[in-house]
């Protein structure tokens, strides 16, 4: 029963952070640690020894009344009567029997402390009510909490799942706020990164010009670096986890850090990533099946899909741009929507762009309204997020006498994109609590569902094979039962008796009895085939029955997850359960569909998912906390004078939270 983790100081001068998120230092001498982890091994042992008095002295208790007498009275000399001594002596065995067992039960219960505590969350780390300010390195502080809960309280659960369907949402530190910008091929997403960096450093045109994906930078010089040299970069370590994409992707993977002028739009430490456009091509007869998800690995070598996804759980703002000429959403684009960005609409910002070559409102109209039909194809909810209508900046020729719509509104639209993207520094933090928050209630869903499913399956399978067994053995019981009854003798089947004994003797069976015993053993052969045959029968069948109930697991997931989740729907209609239950679902589907049964699945303890609970009641509200104050400090506003609430203050916010 060790600690989970030795505590350690996060901040090298207390004096300096008077009311920050300190780490308690190791100042207690080495034995005492030692002598505290030895503290429950002690106990079992002084339980053990325990035991075995008592049964030692159980033991002496049943011996004969004379002879413990004679060996009393021998003791304490012949004038004291035996009949007392023994008394005396049975009493004082009962004391001590039962201070033993109260020994016993205490250590017991003291065992049984130390496991829960071993159990709980052990945090090296103190939640504070911080209202404001007051932390010299808040970022150190939120970076380290978010480690621990990932190590803790993740990883665990995570690694007992077959292909560990979490372990590309954790994150690693340190790595630069990032924005990724996608959409069709032509939507003019070079051309505004390009205007966003005050340089051409992207290629622009109508045809597909970017065949990977770019990162860009603002450096103090120019540099150019290819992929394998982007996954060991130190400032960002979460790049490395995209080797598992292959040499396809690595391939055509790059980061430009560029020397921008002074006055440039671009602020330093965030990071632009430019997307391959997405080609909505019909699938060619070379791919087998109607899998677009396949189709789309095979068209570029690598997963598009799951590479999108990779960056968007990642980015801080995701920026979606159309064109007039493609505002609807099909083949890759759509599968990129549905799968790559499914739960991610708070990242959102979805724009029009290119407006300025429409001639006339109703043209524009037609536009907005395809673009807007498509979106609710995807994002299913009656409110669509908002729609930026703008045009790249140097791209206005057509802004003349032709053109009727109101391209100053178009350009103050593309001023508050991009002041967006300036803004997604300040929320990176606030995103990576939003995405640890995200991640442990789909733990939380997960664990749910599968211990559902395997109590079933457990189940499932030890009534299946308990009725196997008694189908079995009911052919046994009843021969056992006609023959206890007399209403089936042996007398028939004597000259099986009869051969054996002659074979014995050495003398010949007379031709009756070998006869006899020949229809004998033949109809016990049947029997016997028959008895085999019935067995093979009942076991496939129940192989057949489990198999099939494998494939419905699948099939009633939904089902599962409504029957686990019943509580929660008795006052509201779940929604938040429901969209959430939309990215776990298929997790869980892949899950079921690598393993044999789900009974071989491990279990999910409880006190795993009281460490859950405690994470999103408390942890998470605290790195809320820190995320504002970086906010702040992001913002270049001053800290107000920290105070502390006090604890009942600090009670309710956690129950809140």
């Amino acid at each position: 029963f060790k600690p989970l983790t030795r505590r350690r100081a996060l901040s090298s001068s207390p004096a300096a952070t008077p009311m920050a998120l300190r780490i308690p230092r190791e100042v207690e001498p080495k034995g005492k640690r030692n002598g505290r982890r030895l503290r429950v091994p002690l106990l079992v042992l002084v339980s053990v020894v325990a035991v075995a008095v008592s049964l030692d002295l159980a033991a002496f208790s049943r011996s004969g009344k004379a002879a413990s007498a004679a060996a009393t009275t021998a003791w304490v000399g012949k004038n004291m009567q035996p009949e007392l001594v023994v008394e005396q002596s049975g009493g004082l065995r009962g004391m001590a029997l039962g201070v033993l067992f109260a020994l016993l039960m205490m250590g017991a219960v003291l065992a049984w402390g130390a496991i829960r505590k071993a159990r709980e969350l052990q945090r090296p780390y103190q939640l504070q009510d911080l209202i404001v300010g007051g932390i010299a390195d808040p970022e150190a502080d939120l970076t380290k909490i978010i480690t621990f809960i990932q190590d803790q309280v993740i990883v665990p659960i995570d690694e007992r799942l077959p292909g560990r369907p979490f372990e590309y949402d954790l994150h690693s530190f340190p790595f630069v706020p990032m924005v990724l910008v996608i959409g069709n091929h032509s939507s003019g997403k070079s051309t505004f990164i390009n205007r966003l960096l005050g340089v051409s450093t992207q290629e622009t045109g109508v045809a597909p010009t970017d065949d990977g994906f770019t990162v860009l930078e603002r450096w103090q010089a120019d540099s150019t670096e290819d992929g394998p040299t982007v996954f060991g970069c130190p400032g960002n370590r979460p790049f490395r986890e995209l080797q598992r994409f292959g040499q396809a992707f690595s391939g055509h993977f790059r980061r430009k850090r560029k020397l921008l002028a002074d006055n440039a739009i671009m602020p330093f430490g965030l990071q632009i990533v430019d997307t391959p456009g997405m080609i909505d091509l019909p699938l060619s007869g070379s791919v087998d099946g109607d899998n677009l998800s396949g189709h789309t690995a095979r068209g570029r070598g690598y997963n598009f899909v799951d590479v999108v996804r990779w960056w968007a759980k990642r980015a801080d703002l995701i920026l979606l741009l159309f064109d007039p000429d493609k505002p609807g959403t099909t083949g890759e684009t759509l599968e990129v929507l549905t799968k790559s960005l499914a739960g991610l609409d708070h990242k959102f910002l979805v724009v029009l762009n290119k407006v300025d070559q429409l001639d006339n409102s109703m043209d524009f109209a037609r536009a907005y309204g395809t673009l807007g039909w498509a979106l609710s194809k995807v994002i299913r909810r009656k409110d669509l997020p908002q729609i930026y209508t703008t045009y790249n900046a140097g791209f206005d020729a057509r802004a003349g006498t032709h053109n009727k719509l109101p391209l100053d509104d178009f350009a103050k639209r593309r001023e508050e994109v991009i002041a967006e993207v300036c803004r997604a520094k300040e929320r990176h933090f606030d995103n990576v609590v939003t995405a640890l928050e995200e991640t442990l209630r789909q733990v939380w869903m997960t664990a749910m569902v599968l211990g559902a499913i395997r109590s079933k399956a457990a189940k499932r399978l030890i009534l299946t094979w308990l009725v196997a067994l008694a189908l079995m053995a009911a052919p046994i019981g009843v021969l056992g039962w006609l023959l206890a009854t007399g209403r089936l003798s042996l007398q028939g089947y004597t000259p099986v008796v009869t051969e054996v004994s002659h074979r014995l003797s050495w003398k010949a069976p007379t031709p009756t009895e070998a006869h006899s015993a020949d229809l004998t053993n033949m109809g016990m052969l049947g029997v016997s085939l028959a008895y085999a045959g019935m067995m093979f029968a009942v076991t496939a069948g129940c192989r057949e029955f489990l198999r099939q109930s494998r494939r419905l697991q699948k099939t009633t997931l939904d089902e599962t997850f409504e029957e686990v989740y019943a509580d929660y729907f008795i006052h509201n209609d779940g929604e938040d359960h429901r969209a959430r239950w939309m990215n776990v679902k298929p997790k869980i589907s892949s899950i079921l569909s690598s393993i044999i049964c789900a009974s071989s699945l491990k279990p999910f303890p409880s006190w795993e998912l009281v460490r859950i609970d405690a994470c999103l009641t408390k942890d998470v509200w605290h790195l809320r906390q820190l995320a504002r104050l970086l906010r702040l400090d992001a913002n270049g506003e001053v800290r107000p004078p920290t105070r502390r609430a006090p604890d009942k203050d600090m009670n309710r916010a956690s129950t809140m939270g």
